[in-house]
């Protein structure tokens, strides 16, 4: 897996930053100057330390031409990008930029490293500078944007922690760790560390350092600490392997082995072994696609039935793609491989996928709206081997550098990533992350909504969207608390003997897992109203008719609602008047209003046989239950007050006539008053022959 361009992303140093480096100025011919040709050629033979020498020779040979000059300098800019030298490359491309000030690419270049290295409000200004210069490039504008959200998600966090795994790295690479024991007590991951003996591998010109090979690491089976790595014998050999994963049973390893040499050139192949105890059979090629393309990064479904994997393959958008290919019984492997398409590859490079076993697939790319260099991303299993709505995993999961091959435990919301970003010890270092499980709790008090006195043994039921209920009991201080899950909408409503139900909603919707990293508290009250006392509501009509008040008909919707949410109870429904006409009047009157607003309800879904109204008239002046304003003046009338004739009349000499008026009108009210507790639908109706619901005892 060395880290060069040519091999296939098994990984690279300073990779992303030199593709968009790239991208930016054509480099078919490099720059095409007799005096650079040697350079040129140890360029494109990937052999970047001395492409550098070459090029730093021939910057005396090109004379004046600060074209040329630019040029130079922008191809030693790409060798130490290539070797992940960012510091030097940054010198090289401000040398460009003094040689060639308005070289969009070299622009573009900078601005794309200054991303890298987390400068992201320098990176912001320079990619503003490209897009002025290139209007039509969209990558100008996707720069911008890019760090405007890096800013944000380095100032908001997601709940995943992340941290180093001093135990298994060291100076150099170590990346792409996956489980390789049913027990989860096994992890091999890729590693270029400096190993002396049989098999070795020689050094690769790229990047001054040896090829990958696969390591070991186990759990203590009591301390549950790892022990030392120690490399897979039997799998290295002079070329580079890594970048693997196990199938669904932990029997066979599917693993990416890289080669580079003079006669051969590079690539990168998918290679199958069988575990044979401690040991492993020799590794047999996967015919997936043709030799001359590169096939890299293998990852298995949960149940074994595909295989998704890089590769550059005709068909292929960008760089590299992510390919998925089915798994077939008779040719015992894998066959037939599709492009994930556009809802997953771009025209940048998709590499290092891992699938959950929920079928969620991860992946790193380096499309420019990330945080800089690789970003890992994820994407939702859509239907049969399909996957969309990609996202971000956005900061600390990413960082500026280069953020690939990641890997859950099974079942779990942690496991292991590889990154060379800051607080590494080498080139790559393996980094370990979880997620703390924060609590929703949901709790509440339930009291009478006179007394504010608590109610104890009140029942609070919730019911999911689904129709699965779950309930709770309120202890002495009318209290309730019962933990709940994310993302979820609850009905709720509380019962007790004696009151009428009252509902309530809650959700946790709005929470998400990744940002609620504290423990939270939802807090839903419930006020019951007692069925021993009437209910009155201020239902005011027009003058001489039983026509509800436009004002008044929201009131109408709080009684529909009281019964809907007592469904057992059957009703009368009371209208009264003032004292003003003479009694008979008043009753019609009355009965006609009662019976409004049965139809008003019934009309809403009301059972009609909940329903039995009646006209009092005059009959019942009000007693205050509590103290009222008058509806037009906003007069003080006192708890317990009965609103009788005389109280009124003498009203209308000491406090005035809209007093007066306001006098009157809480007497004009509805009622409800409870029948019974145990309505059943399906009830024989009661009804005289116009279909109008009787009065009781009519």
């Amino acid at each position: 897996m060395a880290r060069t361009k040519t091999n296939a992303l098994t990984r690279t140093a300073g990779l992303m930053v030199g593709l968009a480096l790239m991208a930016a100025q054509p480099v078919t011919a490099q720059c095409g100057h007799k005096g650079t040709a040697k350079a040129d050629f140890a360029y494109i033979s990937n052999n970047f330390p001395e492409a550098i020498k070459l090029y730093q020779k021939a910057s005396g040979k090109v004379g004046k031409d600060k074209s040329m000059k630019a040029c130079v300098s922008f191809m030693v800019a790409k060798c130490y990008l290539k070797m992940n030298e960012y510091r030097r490359a940054t010198s090289q491309l401000k040398k460009v930029l003094r040689y060639d000030p308005k070289n969009a690419g070299a622009i573009y270049a900078y601005a794309s490293l200054l991303k890298a290295e987390g400068e992201y409000e320098e990176a912001m200004s320079e990619f503003k500078k490209y897009k002025e210069m290139e209007p039509n490039d969209p990558r100008g504008e996707l720069g911008v944007k890019s760090c405007e959200l890096a800013i944000q998600w380095k100032n908001n966090p997601t709940c995943y922690q992340v941290e180093n795994v001093k135990a298994w790295n060291t100076r150099d690479m170590e990346f792409s760790p996956f489980i390789s024991s049913r027990r989860q007590d096994e992890i091999i991951f890729t590693s270029n560390r400096k190993f002396k003996g049989k098999g070795a591998g020689k050094e690769w010109g790229t990047h001054g350092g040896v090829p990958e090979d696969l390591y070991l690491v186990e759990a203590e089976r009591r301390s549950n600490a790892w022990k030392e790595p120690k490399r897979l014998e039997g799998l290295s050999s002079e070329h580079s392997e890594g970048a693997g994963a196990m199938d669904n049973r932990y029997s066979y390893m599917y693993f990416t082995r890289c080669f580079q040499d003079k006669k051969n050139g590079s690539g990168c192949r998918i290679l199958k072994t069988r575990r044979m105890g401690t040991k492993w059979a020799e590794p047999e090629n996967i015919e997936i696609a043709p030799d001359s393309f590169v096939t890299a990064h293998p990852t298995i479904s949960g149940d074994g039935k595909y295989m998704v994997f890089s590769s550059n393959m005709t068909g292929t958008k960008g760089g590299m793609d992510l390919w998925v290919a089915e798994y077939q019984r008779r040719a015992k492997t894998f066959v037939e491989p599709k492009n994930l398409g556009d809802e997953i590859n771009t025209t940048d490079n998709e590499v290092y996928p891992h699938l959950k076993l929920d079928g969620t697939l991860y992946f790193s790319s380096s499309r420019p709206e990330g945080m800089g260099g690789l970003d890992i991303y994820k994407a939702e299993l859509t239907g049969d081997k399909t996957w969309g709505k990609v996202e971000n995993m956005m900061y600390p999961i990413n960082s500026p550098k280069d953020d690939f091959g990641i890997m859950f435990e099974r079942g779990q919301e942690k496991g292991y990533l590889s990154s060379n970003r800051e607080g590494s010890r080498g080139l790559d270092d393996i980094w370990a992350f979880s997620i703390p499980t924060a609590t929703i709790t949901l709790s509440g008090t339930v009291v009478d909504v006179d007394t504010r006195e608590p109610l104890e043994n009140a029942t609070v039921e919730l019911t999911n969207p689904e129709g699965e209920k779950k309930t709770i009991t309120t202890d002495k201080m009318g209290f309730y608390k019962m933990d709940i899950p994310f993302g979820v909408t609850y009905d709720m409503q509380a019962t007790r003997e004696n009151y009428y139900n009252d509902v309530n909603r809650a959700s946790s919707m709005g929470l998400d897992p990744l940002k609620t990293c504290k423990d939270t508290n939802i807090v839903a009250d419930f006020a019951l109203k007692t069925t021993k006392v009437n209910l009155e509501f201020e239902i005011q009509f027009v003058f001489d008719k039983e026509i509800v008040e436009p004002e008044y008909v929201d009131t109408v919707k709080n009684l529909l609602l009281i019964l809907e949410d007592n469904p057992s109870l059957k009703v009368e429904i009371g209208a009264h008047t003032d004292a003003r006409g003479n009694d008979e009047y008043n009753r019609k009157l009355s009965e006609r209003r009662a019976n409004e607003i049965v139809r008003l309800l019934v009309d809403a879904g009301i059972d009609p046989n909940r329903l039995v109204p009646n006209g009092y008239g005059e009959t019942e002046p009000r007693k205050l239950l509590k103290d009222m304003k008058g509806l037009k003046t906003g007069y003080i009338f006192k708890q317990d007050t009965v609103m009788a004739e005389e109280y009124i009349n003498a009203l209308r000499s000491s406090e005035g006539e809209e007093v007066f008026e306001d006098a009157h009108r809480i007497n004009r009210r509805v009622t409800l008053k409870i029948l019974s507790e145990d309505f059943k639908s399906g009830t024989p109706k009661n009804e005289n022959e116009e279909g109008t619901p009787k009065p009781e005892g009519e």
